[in-house]
């Protein structure tokens, strides 16, 4: 007798085989040991794939194999028969999937997006280097240039602004300037004394009269006529977007509400610090100086109402120069 070992699959098999015993007889013992079926079997011997015999072949395995003796190694390959099992299993549930096909569901229709829009907007956002918070004049000059009503008029007139930069507060005679009809647009954003920043609405407002520099040049009727069409439209468009309850994502003076729209407007952002001023008292911080205090709600109101128009008459001619 002859002892052969063999591994497959990480298990090692011994193996006693007659002198009278065939290749077939051989591959037949080693199928019956690894449950691998004859006809995925594989046994290789020095290289050489050993083979059932054929017809009325009787020679012996070690009369083909004169080498094949106790202590050879040989190689043995293939797939049992569980395996193959779980091949065909998985083959049915594939196929069982591929014939459920569910019902198509309906795409929801999506608005066309009109691309040339995108182009209507801002260039790039400059501010001065030399002045501290430059992280709170960014994110002014950011808000501009998201907000919703300022987005809707740049794209209802087609406007396109090279770029959007801080005004340096030493030039006090102005609040800003449009350069070459949209080149450029500078804004004051600080406070005379430099101790906080303008109040955002007061700082659109410039940002809409330097916008209708981009079609008239001059103080004329016409501009005017611009200044005032961009007022409407900046609430117009903001109002619709916002529901009816915000503009630019803040509070705006409301006369039935008093002056309470301003001051939450200062605590939500903190642009305003404690700088606003206007007419005989100063707007800030979340609270009226003393000489408005001993004011009713309504003379509050009538006073900022007041204060706002001629504010508004002031920097209809006084908030730009000339570029």
């Amino acid at each position: 007798m002859a002892s052969l070992q063999y591994t497959f699959k990480g298990t090692k098999y011994d193996l006693d085989i007659a002198p009278t015993s065939t290749s077939t007889l051989l591959l037949e013992q080693i199928s019956e040991q690894t449950q691998v079926p004859l006809s995925g079997l594989k046994v290789m011997f020095k290289g050489k794939v050993l083979r059932p015999n054929e017809g009325e072949d009787t020679e012996t395995v070690f009369v083909k194999h004169p080498s094949l003796t106790t202590g050879a190694k040989i190689f043995v390959l293939g797939t049992t028969e569980k395996d193959i099992a779980k091949v065909h299993s998985i083959d049915e549930h594939i196929n069982t999937r591929k014939s459920y096909r569910p019902a198509p569901v309906a795409k929801r229709s999506q608005p066309v997006r009109n691309m040339d829009d995108d182009k209507y907007t801002f260039g790039p956002i400059q501010v001065l280097p030399e002045f501290q918070e430059q992280d709170k004049a960014r994110a002014v000059l950011e808000r501009l240039k998201n907000d919703r009503g300022i987005i809707g008029i740049m794209k209802l007139h087609k406007w396109q602004v090279g770029a959007l930069i801080e005004l340096s507060p030493a030039q006090k005679t102005i609040l800003g300037y449009n350069r070459n009809k949209g080149e450029l647009i500078a804004l004051r954003l600080r406070t005379d004394d430099l101790e906080g920043f303008r109040h955002y609405d007061a700082v659109r407002k410039v940002l809409l009269h330097e916008l209708a520099h981009n079609v008239w040049s001059e103080h004329d009727d016409n501009f005017h006529a611009l200044n005032r069409q961009l007022n409407k439209e900046v609430q117009q468009l903001d109002w619709t977007a916002q529901n009816g309850s915000r503009v630019a994502g803040s509070d705006f003076f409301d006369p039935a509400n008093g002056l309470q729209g301003y001051h939450d407007d200062l605590e939500d952002h903190g642009v305003d610090g404690q700088s606003w001023k206007g007419g005989s008292y100063v707007l800030g911080g979340g609270a009226i100086r003393r000489e408005t205090q001993a004011l009713t709600t309504r003379e509050l109101v009538a006073r900022a109402a007041q204060l706002r128009q001629i504010e508004s008459e002031k920097d209809e001619d006084g908030m730009c120069g000339a570029k």
